[in-house]
């Protein structure tokens, strides 16, 4: 009996419905810099400290073959409404912008997938780009092809991207030729939100405490 509790407790649970603190909130898999190009940024959707310790971000090829990209260090915290930005090595083209927090090796399919996985090797959140991707919601989100500045954002994105009904296609709208990635220096703040794109007013996007209000597509404060 202890053998099969073992076994069981090495499979990956599925993420809830709705993840109670971590989130995948933007992401590419291409970019200016072609295939490379990518990004992955992590969220703390939560009121409280999450320490990364033991993490783990996986990757799932178009057919369903996975492949860990990174784990996360050691003493890694984000704090309450933080981010933390994983991005690839080869080819990320806005380290001018928001500098990786952590690079990684190794592209990300088109079609493919990403999840991030606790130290309890449990999947936090996961999102699709195909429907043959092992990692993915709902409905998978489409697959980009043109290598132009580009992001799949979380709904309610900018600053606070905090919706997850656990379907891709509902949680994350494309950018297309603009992306936001945020790294662990981002804070949610007026000046960092200003401009932001926003969707309908009011919008949870434009930020700090929901203080902004979105107007003819912009977010003002």
């Amino acid at each position: 009996v202890s053998l099969m509790l073992t076994a069981a407790a090495t499979i990956a649970a599925p993420a809830p419905s709705g993840s109670p603190n971590m989130v995948i909130a933007e992401l590419r898999t291409r970019g200016p810099n072609g295939a490379t190009d990518e990004f992955i940024e992590l969220f703390n959707r939560s009121g409280a400290p999450v320490v990364l310790d033991g993490w783990q971000v996986w990757r799932s090829s178009a057919t369903g073959v996975t492949t860990l990209i990174k784990q996360i260090p050691a003493n890694t915290t984000v704090p309450a409404g933080g981010f933390y930005l994983l991005a690839n090595s080869a080819g990320y083209s806005q380290s001018g912008v928001s500098p990786a927090d952590l690079l990684y090796t190794g592209g990300i399919d088109d079609g493919g997938g990403v999840a991030l996985f606790d130290n309890q090797s449990a999947i936090v959140d996961q999102v699709g780009m195909g429907a043959g991707s092992a990692y993915l919601e709902g409905t998978p989100l489409t697959a980009m092809t043109s290598n132009i500045n580009q992001s799949f954002e979380r709904n309610n994105g900018g600053c606070y991207p905090n919706q997850d009904t656990d379907n891709n296609a509902v949680d994350f709208h494309y950018n297309k030729l603009i992306s936001y990635p945020k790294d662990a220096a981002s804070t949610c703040s007026t000046s960092g939100c200003s401009g932001v794109v926003c969707q309908s007013a009011p919008d949870p996007q434009c930020a700090d405490s929901l203080s902004g209000s979105c107007a003819n597509g912009t977010c003002s404060y």
